[in-house]
């Protein structure tokens, strides 16, 4: 084989690949600009993060309209509650408080333990 034959095909697959990642990159940046420019809600959106040990937080999240409360490590996410649609006022890490409040007295009254 000769070496100009080969120089030629490296050369025509870096300029393919070239061009994919270009048109792949300019494609995805679009389509976020469009989103943010469309006035739309974003899809996701991380309403508040509170870090409750090493390596761990709770994140509290919007999507598709409900809010949702998710357990974070390092290795996984665990979706904890779905919250619902409605918000309650305050900080975000009052509402992250009084919706673990909410969810641990529910558990408590369906374990028969009624009381404060």
């Amino acid at each position: 084989m000769s070496s100009l034959f080969v120089y030629s095909i490296a050369g025509l697959a870096a300029a393919a690949t070239l061009y994919g990642a270009f048109r792949f990159f300019s494609r995805r940046t679009v389509a976020v600009e469009e989103v943010r420019t469309a006035g739309a809600e974003p899809p996701l959106e991380i309403l508040s993060r509170t870090p409750v040990g090493f390596g761990r937080s709770l994140v509290l999240v919007r999507f598709e309209g409900r809010r949702i409360l998710l357990g974070v490590t390092r290795g996984q996410w665990t979706a904890l509650a779905d919250l619902g649609r409605a918000v309650p006022t305050g900080s975000p890490g009052s509402v992250i408080e009084a919706e673990l409040n909410r969810a641990f007295q529910a558990d408590r009254f369906r374990r028969g333990r009624k009381g404060s």
